[in-house]
């Protein structure tokens, strides 16, 4: 596996051939795996072999792909960048407008008849857009950490826990984040915070459970992951053993495949079909009632 360092020396421009190679594994690794964000693109070709796992070598992805998402040959829409986003109300023009949109997007709460409740953690912003497909088609929240994490986040994610906790339910927070020194004790400290607010309030009894789906060491082996030099200047190096791997090594897909299965896995089918059922027939409701104020002659009481 080849080591993320910078290259020593300098190296020549790449002709336009090694270009187009190098285009060609873009389109495929963002063809294969959208949405996908930068790095992950970055980790593709190199796994193909177009390229060298540098920092001139991530520069110079970043910039091919500028370029073919300029020129169309890759859709903006199928690079996921989960640093930088846009607030934005939403609003209607009328009443009618509001019952249409509301029962294209209506969907009745998944986890309220389920004997458990999910959580999935990310260490990164970069991943949000990855795995954000994978929780909002079920409904789980998707907790951005970055890092250690602040107390008043630790707080937040411990209140749900316990309002889960005292509806009965079991509760699993998974994890996706680095391989590194910093990333494995960060997840480690974050889920000690939480269970600590969260058995304080439930007098020492807790029925949370934690666990860090990527990136764990036999993915490392599996995927054959690339890895890069683990800092030793980092104060938690001393108790970690060989290299490091982040998180975006992993492919897209994979990814979602695994947060998708550690959900899935916890789901009442049948509570779920009574779900859709009740769901269904309620979307029914709200589409007559928007057909209703369509057909209306007279104004509105108000």
């Amino acid at each position: 596996m080849t080591a993320y360092e910078a290259s020593p020396v300098k190296r020549q421009r790449s002709t336009n051939a090694q270009l187009d190679v190098i285009d060609q594994a873009i389109i495929q690794a963002v063809e294969d795996d959208h949405p996908v964000s930068l790095r992950g693109v970055f980790y593709r070709v190199v796994s193909a072999g177009a390229i060298e796992k540098t920092e001139e070598g991530y520069d110079l992805i970043g910039r091919q792909l500028l370029k073919l998402r300029r020129a169309g040959a890759v859709p903006y829409s199928s690079i996921t960048d989960g640093t930088r986003y846009i607030l934005r109300p939403r609003t209607n023009n009328d009443i009618e407008e509001m019952l249409t949109d509301a029962a294209a997007s209506y969907r009745r709460a998944l986890w309220h008849d389920q004997q458990v409740d999910v959580i999935i953690v990310s260490e990164k912003d970069a991943i949000t857009g990855i795995l954000d497909p994978v929780t909002d088609q079920w409904d789980v929240p998707l907790c951005i950490c970055r890092g250690y994490g602040s107390e008043t986040f630790a707080y937040s994610v411990a209140q749900s826990i316990h309002g889960a906790m005292r509806e009965g339910k079991e509760v699993y927070v998974y994890q996706f984040g680095d391989h590194d020194p910093s990333g494995v004790d960060a997840w480690k400290s974050f889920a000690e915070r939480i269970d600590g607010f969260v058995r304080g309030w439930a007098h020492g009894q807790s029925s949370a459970h934690y666990e860090r789906l990527a990136v764990t060491e036999n993915q490392i082996v599996q995927l054959s992951l690339p890895t890069r030099p683990t800092k030793k200047t980092d104060s938690r190096a001393k108790g970690f053993a060989g290299e490091s791997v982040e998180v975006d090594a992993i492919p897209a897909s994979i990814l979602r495949q695994i947060a998708n299965e550690a959900i899935v896995r916890h789901i009442d089918q049948d509570a779920l079909r009574l779900t859709r059922v009740a769901e269904d027939s309620e979307r029914l409701v709200l589409t007559a009632m928007a057909g209703s104020l369509a057909g209306r002659d007279d104004p509105l009481p108000f």
